[in-house]
């Protein structure tokens, strides 16, 4: 089963979207298999990280600035924050894959799953497959 969904982001934001895929995960009715998050954007990722405390998203989104800071030197130029929002979307990932047992996705107590958003606001995008195993 494929879904598609859609999101609007702030600029350089990072909403957890855990529990729109929890959400398909138990309409599709598959209770063991496998769940694969993609987003078809250059300038976003994907993450898995613990969502209980904001601060810590502050901090992971302030250190992937670190170290990969805006900047007006890449060779690419739609906008200083488009050319590191590439970079990061690289290092960062466009996908994952995550178990589903007993009918919910397996992550730990405090893990979620966050939309990274590297340039924006913009309209987003993101596919959910959900596949059965035996």
């Amino acid at each position: 089963m494929l879904y598609k969904r859609e999101l609007t982001t702030t600029f350089k934001g990072y909403p957890s979207i855990t529990a729109e895929v929890n959400q398909l995960v138990a309409e599709s009715g598959v209770k063991n298999g496998l769940c694969i998050v993609s987003v078809p954007h250059t300038t976003a990722g994907l993450c898995i990280t613990s969502f209980w405390d904001k601060r810590g998203l502050d901090d992971l989104n302030n250190e992937i600035d670190r170290n990969i800071p805006t900047r007006v030197s890449y060779k690419h130029q739609d906008s200083p924050y488009d050319a590191s929002g590439h970079v990061k979307s690289a290092m960062m990932g466009t996908s994952k894959t995550l178990i589903i047992k007993d009918g919910k996705l397996v992550l730990g107590s405090s893990q979620g799953l966050v939309f990274m958003e590297f340039d924006g606001p913009r309209k987003r995008e993101f596919y959910v497959q959900i596949l059965e195993t035996k």
